[in-house]
């Protein structure tokens, strides 16, 4: 039952998200769910744990942890009870953070042949954005089943760029689970075949990013990529050659070419804007702590003279926002210790690059929502904390 509520999962969230939302506008429905099939699945999964599961020894962290997550369920009772009457948020994130619990704090987490159900994860990753790639080419940007409904949804004609959702809200979002995948394909290269299969499965992966248009995600995954040469690196017997001048040479070459591009679409002294939202966004904080509500969304706020906007393109800005300034601190701070813990389990430099690049992407744009949290976190913890019972022959 926990392998197969595992799968669930993972099918659910990369093929068929269905979820129930309060409302079904296009561009409200997302940001206010109330329940998703992949939640139900991992419900299912915590309840066998409860039940069967052989619990790992006391772990200070996981105590700390729960306090955190106790602490931030009665903070968001008591804003939802008093101000925004709306629990969906706090429902779902509190599903996301307990199975991060519940994989850290449990023997055997994934079974009994764990590394199946990863290589399994991976086959899925790479078959979602393959179809992805070829809705794309269909002529939609997005794929959502909400309420019972289907949407095919399409950019305008005369939308200034092109851009992919597949099944996520926006582009940075897409991004940011494009990034958790290459980091997983890489942590576990050693389970592809060979190197051709590893190869083409990356290729999707980079492919899919470039269809997001998002300029943040290849900064992110290039930091992944850094953070893998750097860890095979025998720091102990490292001596500088002058050979390595080219590499950064060529480096630097790559990234001034990159900044070059992004000059051509965004105002890069204002970091695409960001900087007006972000401030726009701080004075909004100021003037209602206790939060939006179903406000989020409706209401626009001033990010330049003839500019506005209706989300602080921020995830910890928006947890504030939205859902006042003691829930969005509480959220923040088990944010960065699910970071901290996860990058000290790894110890490695892929660990530090994929949180660099995750918390860029979540500091740009709105680009983690609470039904996107579990599979976000599943990677994690595959990426940093799981141990294979197997060792590959490695194919890189």
């Amino acid at each position: 039952m926990k392998t197969i509520s595992l799968k669930l999962f993972i099918i659910f969230s990369l093929f068929f998200p269905a979820f129930y939302s309060s409302f079904e506008e296009d561009y409200k429905m997302e940001y206010y769910v109330l329940f998703t099939a992949a939640y139900g699945a991992l419900l299912l999964y915590m309840v066998w744990q409860l039940l069967y599961g052989e619990r790992k020894k006391r772990d200070i962290y996981l105590i700390v942890y729960t306090v955190g997550l106790l602490i931030y369920n009665l903070t968001s009772l008591y804003i939802n009870m008093r101000y925004l009457h709306w629990y969906g948020e706090q429902l779902n994130n509190t599903i996301a953070f307990l199975f991060l619990l519940f994989l850290c704090g449990y023997e055997d987490s994934l079974g009994e042949q764990g590394d199946k159900l990863v290589l399994f994860f991976l086959r899925c990753a790479v078959l979602s954005n393959i179809l992805s790639i070829i809705y794309f080419f269909m002529g939609y940007t997005s794929f959502l089943v909400c309420n019972n409904h289907f949407y095919f949804n399409r950019l305008g004609e005369d939308y200034y760029e092109f851009r992919h959702y597949w099944l996520y809200s926006h582009k940075s979002d897409y991004a940011l689970m494009l990034t958790a995948f290459m980091a997983a394909a890489v942590r576990f290269r050693d389970k592809f075949c060979n190197i051709c299969s590893w190869c083409l499965s990356m290729l999707v992966f980079l492919f899919a990013l470039f269809l997001t248009h998002s300029w943040t995600g290849f900064g992110a995954a290039a930091l992944i990529f850094i953070g893998v040469c750097m860890d095979k690196v025998d720091w102990k017997t490292f001596r500088f050659r002058k050979s390595y001048w080219l590499w950064l040479a060529a480096a630097f070459a790559g990234g001034g070419a990159l900044l070059k591009l992004i000059a051509g679409e965004r105002d890069l002294l204002s970091m695409g804007g960001r900087l007006g939202i972000w401030s726009g966004a701080v004075r909004e904080i100021l003037k209602k702590p206790a939060g939006w509500g179903y406000w989020f969304a409706e209401v626009l706020f001033p990010a330049a003279p003839s500019w506005q906007v209706n989300n602080a393109h921020n995830v910890f800005l928006n947890a504030m926002l939205r859902f006042s300034v003691p829930v969005g601190i509480c959220f923040t701070i088990l944010l960065l210790m699910i970071m901290i813990y996860s990058i000290y389990k790894s110890r490695t430099f892929l660990a530090a690059g994929m949180w660099l690049g995750f918390f860029i992407l979540l500091n740009m744009d709105y680009s983690l929502l609470n039904y996107e949290m579990g599979m976000f976190l599943f990677v994690v913890y595959l990426v940093c904390i799981y141990e294979p019972k197997e060792r590959g022959r490695g194919i890189i």
